[in-house]
């Protein structure tokens, strides 16, 4: 069975936050029947595999898992994937840059297969758009891609560039999360079912796993659709609405996220404002 103290094993940086919220979100890709979210898996920046044997416990079926990197170790990963549990099935060892990958596949029967795809290479703002580019091809209108350190401040080209990329092609990605050093990007038509998830079913995922976190949203969707994830903030509690109603989660519905109690506390301190104490 996948760990924790399986990955952690593993060198690397993956951290274990980030750990939590790829589980949360692959379960919620497995969903249920008939709503489950099929297709390969997919990371540039493997190294040791750390986060890739994340993946590989994932991968069901006749998926691939393709895992590219600079000068691929295919051993050390397989040796990693093993680690937790599982045999190495259905991998695809891509060495080399990802700016050769358009040479080495067949993007044509590629299309739109990918459901998860994590960019973690070779942190160049270049390399970011050409890799934004590339997972536009593949994945798949369910797929989720994921950036690694984004709003990091040793990377500032890995949020420029995606944010430029968005900018200059809102119908390919939207921004969905941003949490723990990386950003989440899926397919505009599939942010109702992860945006929903995010409101109703990320927390208690998270919770289930180890982390304790909070969940803000902090503006409606006239404004952006990301939610950030943080450490728990006690103030906040797991899930908080925008900044002047944060009893209140703006979306495609109104959301109520704060407790009996917690509404009490709101209004008794509403009441001492309008009576001047």
């Amino acid at each position: 069975m996948l760990s924790w103290e399986k990955i952690d094993a593993i060198p690397g940086w993956f951290m274990f936050q980030s750990y939590c919220v790829w589980r949360a979100l692959l379960d919620q890709q497995a969903g249920t029947r008939g709503e489950s979210v099929t297709g390969d898996l997919f990371e540039i920046g493997v190294w040791r595999g750390r986060s890739a044997s994340v993946l590989a416990n994932y991968r069901k079926g006749a998926e691939k898992l393709y895992l590219c990197d600079l000068r691929l170790e295919e051993g050390p990963v397989r040796a990693a994937i093993q680690s937790t549990g599982i045999e190495p099935a259905n991998i695809v060892g891509l060495s080399g840059p990802s700016a050769d990958l358009p040479s080495k596949l067949d993007l044509k029967a590629m299309h739109h297969s990918v459901r998860w795809f994590h960019i973690d290479g070779e942190h160049t703002g270049t390399a970011v758009y050409r890799e934004l580019e590339f997972a536009n091809q593949i994945v798949n209108p369910q797929g989720i891609v994921v950036i690694d350190d984004f709003f990091s401040p040793r990377y500032p080209a890995n949020t420029t560039e995606v944010i430029r990329y968005m900018e200059k092609n809102p119908f390919h990605f939207r921004l969905l999360a941003v949490g723990f050093n990386k950003g989440y990007l899926c397919r505009p038509e599939a942010l109702p079912r992860y945006m929903d998830f995010m409101a109703s079913g990320m927390s208690a995922a998270l919770t289930r796993y180890g982390a304790k976190t909070t969940i803000f949203k902090t503006t409606g969707p006239w404004d952006t659709d990301a939610v950030g994830i943080t450490e728990f903030v006690p103030d906040a509690g797991p899930i908080a609405g925008t900044d002047n109603e944060p009893q209140r989660w703006h979306m495609m519905r109104t959301k109520h996220v704060w407790g009996p109690m917690r509404h009490l506390q709101n209004g008794l301190r509403m009441l001492k404002q309008a009576m001047g104490k």
